[in-house]
């Protein structure tokens, strides 16, 4: 048995007499301990409170057992409940075997809960019974928020409130496991320097890798050469997929890899022990999901090679934040709580039911080889008259990677899905904007229907009208691109003025940046210093404001760096901008060369051909470039294992040893760098 085990649900609602009921169970069944104030006063308790059976809160006042079940059972929002259970000689040796420890522990968890369950502290209410069982005590907690409209729980959220209780409990203890794991992560890093080191000695004397891994590198960048569609593993052929398997596995193999793994897998196996007392059995490296994002590092990296040199700055794809909103599930258990189904012609409804949830989550999984699409597709069948079961239905059977494909029968279903949405829009109230925003949405993209650029216009004004800001923003940037919408600029920037003060925070740096590049509106550097600032908290926002503060007019090369910085490792661009004025130097920055290599080198990394092109000499053997690409292929999976515990792909700086930078110095100067009347030129 786990040392501690933490579960958590919820009890939704139209449950009031279930709701009752459990709250009665809790603070009643067998082995319930009851609370009380002082000693002195429990004979008094016992009688003058006959109706309290063990709940307890943070008020050290009895509780009336009738109130608080009626007030949980008629509760207009969610309620969750989490159960902690110890083993009994844990309990007994860590102290939980009374009431006040399980209640002081329950007190001191409860701000960790609310921040988990996104519940403002203040509007929380909870209450808990401790049941001393004799093979495991443990306490049942019922919480919920004053505010109905408030407060949800993940995956992640519910392993922070079992963390936040094991850290808690077994805080002695587990202060010495991370010594134990500091430990090895020095070990880690020490693997990792040494890795690095070798490989950089080995390319500095022109010794080049094994001739089978390099062979490999060279052909799988000639395959992604002629592949076409994203270059991306999943959407690869086999004959490609082959080939990174290929590589992988010869990554995998080396020695430094396969200690650095072990010591990962030590680490990992500490961690479980505190939630289980089973050994697990851990995969290869290459079979292992947790390193699953290895094979696109391996594609990207091999993808990015280049011999030619580019000046052209290559701008990192933006999220995609217009892709179809689903149906907002409160709106529907509103709407389904005051009337069983809603019917309307055709005997068509929305139902946000237990079975279309299971389904809808099943679709939703990206993992395909845990994906039960067939389950999924069943489950739907069995509500042939719910729309949002037909529209899932059709995403089932459009999705490239389930077995189910068929074009035909996806574009019936969302053809009769999008029939109910229209049917059941005039008529219903809350979910209207939602509804819109989703005929919209199939109107746009052609789901069920053919392209209607001009009712598509028509549902997003509706829902926009209605305080819809996803529609608002759609309709802004089309207005303003006039790619697929007739182009009207004024309408857009107005459109998108009112998304900004609705505090949408990617409309913020949308405008932002529309002003700070001129392009289809004038340039105005104020305005985008006001925008821009507004949501400062996104990498792209951030390389943003560090361009802006380049201009002229805004210049301030110390707020230039800082928001570069802040981006760095994520944004290829930002590396790249920081490594140029390292390199270069910059009015009130100093030029440091060792500076601008690590952040040229993070560029390279992450996709940057120009960066890439600057490190390395143009005119270098096919073999040398080969051999910095298996070098990075080696730093990079170093660097996934290392990272794991803040960043399963987030590519550190390299830790070069002096004679690589000096080599790459070299390189950099045969393209063109060179010093000319005490200033850097760049040909």
């Amino acid at each position: 048995m786990p040392k501690i085990i933490v579960t958590s649900r919820y009890l939704r609602k139209g449950s009031k007499k279930n709701l009752k009921n459990y709250v009665k169970y809790i603070a009643t069944r067998e082995g319930v301990v009851q609370t009380f104030n002082e000693r002195e006063n429990y004979v008094g308790y016992l009688a003058n409170r006959p109706n309290s059976h063990g709940l307890f809160n943070e008020k050290d006042e009895p509780i009336n057992l009738e109130k608080v079940a009626k007030e949980i059972a008629y509760h207009g929002g969610n309620v969750w409940t989490h159960v902690v259970s110890l083993r009994r000689d844990d309990a007994q040796k860590m102290g939980y075997d009374n009431l006040k420890a399980w209640r002081d522990l329950v007190i001191r968890q409860i701000p960790n809960i609310a921040k988990n369950q996104k519940i403002d502290l203040k509007n929380l209410r909870w209450y808990a019974a401790f049941h001393d069982k004799k093979t495991n005590p443990h306490v049942h907690i019922i919480v919920y928020s004053t505010n109905v409209r408030e407060g949800f729980l993940t995956n992640n959220g519910i392993e922070k409130i079992r963390s936040g209780f094991a850290n808690d409990v077994y805080s002695d203890e587990l202060h010495h496991i991370y010594a134990q794991q500091t430990d090895l992560r020095n070990l880690l890093k020490k693997e990792s320097e040494q890795l690095m080191k070798n490989f950089a000695e080995k390319i500095y004397k022109n010794k080049h890798f094994d001739a089978e891994l390099l062979n490999l590198v060279s052909k799988l960048h000639t395959q992604l050469a002629e592949s076409k569609g994203k270059k991306v593993y999943g959407y690869l052929k086999s004959d490609v997929k082959k080939t990174v398997d290929e590589i992988f596995e010869k990554l995998a193999g080396n020695e430094s890899i396969k200690k650095m793994y072990d010591l990962w897998c030590e680490m990992e196996q500490q961690k479980h022990d505190v939630y289980s007392s089973a050994k697990v059995q851990f995969p290869s490296l290459v079979d292992n999901k947790e390193f699953k994002s290895v094979k696109n590092m391996i594609v990207q990296t091999v993808m990015n090679i280049d011999f030619s040199l580019h000046e052209v700055e290559v701008e990192m794809p933006e999220p995609d934040l217009d892709i179809p909103l689903p149906i907002d599930e409160e709106a529907i258990d509103e709407i389904t709580d005051n009337s069983a189904e809603i019917n309307f012609q055709g005997k068509l409804y929305i139902k946000w039911s237990e079975s279309y949830k299971e389904a809808h989550k099943l679709i939703l999984n990206t993992d395909s080889k845990n994906a039960d699409y067939k389950k999924a597709e069943k489950l739907l069948l069995a509500e042939s008259n719910n729309v949002l079961a037909l529209y899932d239905l059709g995403k089932l059977y459009s999705m490239e990677k389930s077995e189910l494909k068929d074009k035909e029968k996806s574009f019936k279903l969302y053809e009769k899905a999008l029939q109910g949405f229209i049917q059941i829009e005039p008529k219903s109230k809350k979910i209207k904007p939602y509804l819109q925003y989703q005929i919209g949405m199939m109107y746009f993209k052609g789901l069920g229907t053919p392209i209607d650029n001009k009712k598509a216009v028509e549902y997003f004004e509706k829902s926009a009208e209605l305080g819809n800001q996803y529609a608002k923003r759609l309709l802004a940037l089309e207005y303003i691109g006039g790619e697929k919408f007739e182009q009207d600029i004024e309408k857009g920037i107005s459109l998108l003025t009112e998304c900004v003060n609705g505090g949408d925070a990617f409309s913020c740096y949308k405008l932002g940046n529309l002003y700070l590049k001129g392009e289809t509106i004038n340039q105005d550097l104020d305005k985008a210093e006001k925008y821009l600032l507004s949501a400062e908290d996104n990498q792209f926002t951030q390389y943003a404001l560090g361009k802006l503060y380049l201009q002229k007019e805004k210049y301030d090369i110390q707020k230039a760096v800082f928001y570069f910085e802040k981006s760095a490792d994520k944004n290829m661009q930002s590396s790249y901008q920081l490594g140029r004025l390292y390199l270069f130097g910059a009015d009130g920055l100093e030029r440091k060369k060792e500076k601008a290599m690590e952040y040229l080198n993070l560029s390279a990394e992450q996709g940057n051909e120009y960066a890439q092109n600057i490190l390395e000499n143009q005119e270098k053997f096919e073999n040398e470039t080969l051999a910095s690409t298996v070098f990075s292929l080696f730093v990079n999976l170093s660097r996934c294992i290392e990272d794991d515990y803040h960043n399963k792909f987030q590519l550190g700086r390299k830790m070069i040893d002096s004679k690589l930078r000096r080599m790459i110095q070299e390189k950099n100067q045969a393209l063109g760098i060179k010093q000319e009347h005490g200033q850097t030129q760049e040909y």
